[in-house]
């Protein structure tokens, strides 16, 4: 079996990646790690997505970790190994959909997962509008952020206008979300095909609402309900990944999805609940390219 991990160069190599890797070589699995940016797409008589002199239609798997800061280059390169027919555990589309907040609740609310109430408009003026007839706090979020960042929590209607004018002078689509109340607690489940393979709790640190860990969240482990695994496994249904995270948060009683992220990071997951979650997510690799 060849395996090809798709991701960033190797200075900008993360600890999930690199574990990815050490696990896949573990296992015996010949294993290449592509950064994105040096593949080469050719369009003739021929397509193709070159690394090298290596085609990666010849890879028996290809294993993507696709940030948000890569998304741009990452939609052309899996949308041609779409096109090679190289398994992967997702597509181009689902890509495109996860590296969007919006498109990614749009695409869960019509799949009847429980989403915040959500509004997304280019317009100063419509924002404004809503934040006048809303609640407060509420959230206001970019599109593309990533590991609780641009993530912003007004708590008064002042600091949400002047935040709005801010992203329309940097040309931003402006994304408001109802705020859930719940204990600045938030879970992870990560899927990797038709098992949820970890679990865990992030509670945020004092004076923050976000749990995410890279805001100062501390991570204990966690085990899903079953309303909850049910939720993990629509929403990941619905963006077409067979790998990936979904946050959730649960208030009154029941669970919202606030994100899928299709690029993990597995490092915080690892250490709280003692699973090799790497280790689960090559052995589904490996189950994949048997079936």
């Amino acid at each position: 079996m060849k395996l090809a991990v798709l991701g960033p160069g190797v200075r900008a190599m993360g600890y999930s990646t690199k574990r990815l890797i050490e696990e896949a070589k573990t296992a015996g699995i010949k294993t290449e790690h592509i950064p994105i940016l040096e593949v080469k797409l050719v369009v003739n008589d021929k397509t193709d997505a070159i690394y090298g002199k290596k085609s990666l239609g010849k890879f028996d798997y290809v294993l993507p970790r696709i940030d948000s800061k890569r998304a741009g280059i990452g939609y052309p390169v899996i949308r041609f190994l779409d096109l090679l027919g190289v398994r992967k555990p997702y597509s181009a589309e689902a890509l495109r959909i996860a590296h969007d907040k919006f498109i990614t609740l749009e695409r869960l609310a019509f799949s009847s997962v429980n989403v915040p109430e959500t509004y997304l408009t280019g317009s100063k003026s419509v924002a404004k509008e809503i934040v006048k007839k809303g609640r407060l706090p509420m959230m206001i979020k970019l599109l593309s952020g990533y590991g609780g960042q641009g993530v912003m929590v007004m708590e008064s209607k002042e600091a949400a206008e002047s935040t709005i004018d801010t992203m329309q002078t940097l040309h931003q689509q402006i994304l408001i979300e109802k705020f859930l109340k719940n204990p600045g607690e938030d879970i992870r489940g990560i899927v990797a095909g038709d098992e949820i393979i970890a679990s865990y709790k992030r509670i945020a640190a004092i004076g923050e609402v976000r749990a995410n860990i890279h805001a100062g969240g501390r991570g204990e482990a966690f085990k899903l309900t079953p309303e909850m695994e049910e939720t993990v496994f629509k929403s990941a249904k619905a963006i077409g990944a067979r790998i990936c995270a979904v946050d959730m948060i649960e208030s009154k009683g029941r669970p919202s999805v606030l994100e899928v992220n299709i690029n993990p990071g597995i490092q915080g997951i690892e250490k709280v609940t003692g699973i090799n979650v790497a280790k689960r997510m090559i052995d589904f690799v490996k189950s994949e390219v048997k079936s």
